[in-house]
């Protein structure tokens, strides 16, 4: 990927002229940011929904401003009360997920974050906003950045895009309230340590470590429980349009499942593409999706839906989740 070093130097100045010329404004509540310093794959919409459990487990009122990346509308979107209803293409796979994940929680969707927060802020009347997708977002102020860190890819090649998946080189961990390695199972407890270690000499922080668990497999309505002997007798699929499916396919073997083949599709790919997948293979065939896939199976064919199970996975905390909760508990007192 060298001969595409010259473009990444492109983006490096880009980007560092985008922060020099944004001015932060303050929105009337607190933010709090969720990110990452990579392109896509570290597991940020899980730790987004973990968050918002936390909060209204806690009576604490959040709302997330998200971008709503692929989505076919450039009008700003209001999910509440679980966004039944919704069109994915309308949202967002992420947004939409979010919203169905934690119903209590709105979600506002639109490129202009700010603004939306304010149009809708006399509607909600949030406790705290959540922004999404928010370590580069250079408009907004918040009180907390917590950036998720993949353990099984942390810091790509060491270049930025396009020539590697580097948004920011890793330095700019320094700016993190928060810093998560998520997937530390995948790897040896000698790269893990190794990692913390060199987090630690970046940001000066040390790390909070999550991994995934308490495995079930729903139907794509996600909320029916779909019984996994029934893959006993029949060809089982991984398919997914993650930025990490090796992570997916690593949850469903931990699950117990083995799999014929692991497909991956392009992040964000559309259900059609899905459904031209599932519909070469042979009937005996079952496919495991994951849950963000999942929001886009809405209106499906019968025979598409009988094979597609969809594989919930929770977010587990290896180390510091204490820590994590003070931190975000001090911040909104802070404010």
């Amino acid at each position: 990927m060298k001969f595409l070093y010259p473009i990444s130097l492109i983006y490096s100045i880009l980007s560092r002229s985008d922060r020099k010329f944004s001015s932060p404004k303050e929105l009337p509540k607190p933010v709090i940011s969720v990110g990452n310093i990579t392109w896509g794959g570290t597991g940020k919409t899980p730790i987004v929904i973990e968050l918002l459990n936390f909060l209204t487990s806690n009576n604490i009122k959040p709302v997330v401003l998200t971008r709503g990346y692929s989505r076919k509308s450039k009008i700003p979107l209001f999910l509440k009360g679980g966004a039944d209803g919704i069109d994915v293409l309308m949202s967002g796979d992420e947004p939409l997920l979010i919203a169905k994940s934690v119903p209590e929680t709105c979600v506002i969707v639109g490129s202009n974050r700010y603004k939306n927060a304010l149009k809708f802020n006399s509607e909600i009347n949030p406790d705290v906003y959540v922004l999404d997708d928010g370590f580069q977002h250079w408009n907004i102020k918040r009180e907390l950045d917590i950036v998720c860190v993949n353990a099984a890819n942390p810091f790509g090649n060491g270049m930025l895009i396009p020539a590697g998946i580097l948004r920011e080189k890793p330095q700019a961990l320094k700016r993190a309230g928060i810093i998560i390695i998520t997937n530390s199972d995948m790897v040896l407890n000698k790269e893990l340590k190794e990692l913390e270690l060199k987090i630690l000499a970046l940001s000066g922080k040390t790390s909070i470590i999550t991994y995934y668990g308490g495995f079930e497999y729903k139907t794509v309505d996600l909320n029916t429980d779909f019984n996994p002997e029934f893959f006993e007798k029949a060809d089982v699929y991984s398919l997914s349009a993650i930025g990490f499916a090796r992570g997916f396919k690593n949850s469903i073997e931990k699950s117990g499942i083995i799999i014929k083949d692991n497909i991956v599709l392009r992040d964000h790919s559309s259900y059609a593409d899905f459904k031209k997948i599932i519909s070469q293979k042979s009937e005996n065939s079952y496919f495991i999706i994951t849950a963000k896939d999942a929001v886009k199976f809405q209106n499906i064919d019968a025979n598409i839906k009988e094979r597609s199970v969809v594989l919930v996975v929770k977010l587990q905390f290896a180390k510091g989740k204490d820590r994590w909760e003070q931190e975000v508990l001090k911040c909104l007192q802070s404010f």
